[in-house]
């Protein structure tokens, strides 16, 4: 083995390590919620589900506010102002905070105007704990883009798995044994951001000073709101496809329990957004240099990562679909909670086309070209809007989902409508072919999951057992794909 071969060969496994890393460890606190499903869930109702579902709408909703697109200028930054890139961050940092403070006072006016009689005596606590929650979560931002960018993925990943057992443990104390219902989970959420200033204070305010500094000049404020506000109807977009339905839902009158149904199947169809995002995540760093590099070892990596990674989540993704069933009876004691799975199904498949939009955006995220970023959201979030708005009333959640489903199909594609990213993408492969072939793949991937819902375990786990082998065969023989 040459030495070229060795970096390839170490490379390629540390990308996996890193991806297992920032998938699983960070998300324990997830892990094992389902874990203790069993255990909780009898002591949960559909009605909790449909609360909270709500909640967690306007919680995300105003999320959008806290960061105010200042994600690209710490990763922009990080690239291009080399050790200097801290006072950027410290003032991006000030930023979110405002934007926290703001959000605090919108969700205040939402939860009071709209909510104040489902919620009775229990107003008052969410307002509290959600204040807590938006003030402390910019370093959330902070402390993701640090770790993936410095390749401090155990470090990270440590920090995230003592948050999650933690929360779990607030979960379990609050549902099971305080029978607190949707509060349990209300309470997790100012938890998670306190333990992440405990544990990873020292290092992000102590040893590297990334204080928030508020005293700055306008120019830089005007700057950093010309590049971020572009990202924030990007955000508000990507709200719409993930949450909005179900303040849709309660517009239209739907049960509270037919909304919990809903809210059920799809929180845990979209976890699928956990592998999705830690494969990302894990390689960011590689992909950033990979698209700001102009030698021939950049183009091979990006072009590579182009059709293993799409093919590899959507097959994972699929598998996931196709054994929910299974998963929903084994985590709900309660029957009413194992009925939701074909909405989880479909959920969990749409995220299929997320990690080609996650392709589409990095040049113009690179490029600043926030606003080009924007559009490509913007075209999936009106149709979702307007899809709900004509079809809920006559099929109610299933129209809610279906619609789901095709938006993030325009979501995952809408980069190709700009013309200067089809250029640089043909670069590397022919972007509209590939992107076809991935339409096709991905549809009868979920087709697959989908129809195959109700086989039989034996018959599942042949169909399971011959994908994997096959898999497993192109990787051990070195096939083109993945040499």
């Amino acid at each position: 083995m040459n030495a070229y071969q060795r970096i390839m060969s170490f490379s390629k496994k540390k990308i996996i390590l890193d991806s297992l890393v920032y998938t699983l460890l960070p998300k324990l606190s997830f892990i094992a919620s389902l874990l203790v499903l069993p255990w909780i869930s009898p002591y949960l109702s559909l009605e909790d589900y449909g609360i909270y579902g709500i909640l967690i709408s306007y919680i995300t909703l105003l999320q959008i506010f806290v960061g105010l697109g200042q994600n690209v200028i710490l990763q922009n930054s990080f690239f291009t102002h080399g050790n200097h890139y801290k006072l950027i961050w410290r003032r991006s940092y000030a930023i979110m905070i405002f934007g926290g403070v703001v959000s605090t006072l919108v969700f205040a006016a939402l939860l009071f105007f709209t909510l104040s009689q489902k919620l009775g005596a229990n107003a008052w606590p969410i307002f509290f704990m959600t204040s807590v929650y938006f003030m402390l979560t910019p370093i959330d931002t902070i402390i993701i883009n640090y770790y993936t960018l410095k390749e401090k993925s155990f470090a990270y990943a440590y920090g995230a798995a003592l948050n999650g057992v933690i929360t779990t443990l607030v979960t379990i104390l609050t549902i099971r044994y305080l029978k607190l219902g949707y509060m349990g989970w209300m309470i997790s959420l100012p938890v998670v951001a306190i333990i992440n200033h405990l544990y990873f204070g020292k290092r992000i305010y102590i040893k590297e000073r990334l204080i928030p500094q508020f005293k700055f000049k306008k120019t830089f404020f005007k700057k950093a709101m010309k590049i971020g506000l572009p990202l924030t109807p990007h955000g508000l977009s990507l709200y719409i496809l993930g949450i909005s339905d179900r303040l849709l839902l309660e517009y239209f009158k739907i049960p509270i329990a037919r909304i919990g149904f809903y809210s059920q199947g799809y929180n845990m169809g979209s976890q699928g957004s956990i592998f999705v995002n830690g494969l990302f995540q894990a390689l960011n760093r590689r992909l950033q240099e990979g698209f700001r590099g102009t030698e021939e070892k950049d183009r091979i990596f990006i072009k590579k990562t182009i059709i293993i990674i799409p093919a590899l989540i959507g097959i994972i993704l699929c598998f996931g679909g196709l054994w929910m069933k299974e998963i929903f009876l084994i985590l709900f004691r309660k029957p009413e909670l194992q009925q939701a799975y074909p909405v989880a199904i479909i959920v969990l498949c749409s995220y299929m086309f997320w990690s080609l939009y996650a392709f589409f955006v990095y040049p113009l995220s690179i490029k600043n070209k926030t606003f080009s970023q924007a559009k490509i959201s913007i075209l999936a979030a009106i149709f979702n809007i307007v899809g709900n708005i004509i079809f809920i009333p006559f099929y109610g959640i299933w129209a809610a989902v279906g619609v789901t489903y095709v938006s993030y199909i325009i979501f995952g594609f809408a980069g190709l409508l700009d013309k200067e990213n089809r250029i640089f993408f043909n670069r590397y492969v022919n972007i509209v072919k590939v992107s076809i072939y991935f339409l096709i793949i991905n549809v009868l991937l979920f087709t697959l999951a989908y129809c195959g819902k109700d086989f039989s375990i034996i018959i599942k786990g042949l169909i399971t057992i011959v994908f994997a082998s096959g898999i497993s065969f192109l990787y051990k023989t070195n096939s083109k794909i993945f040499s």
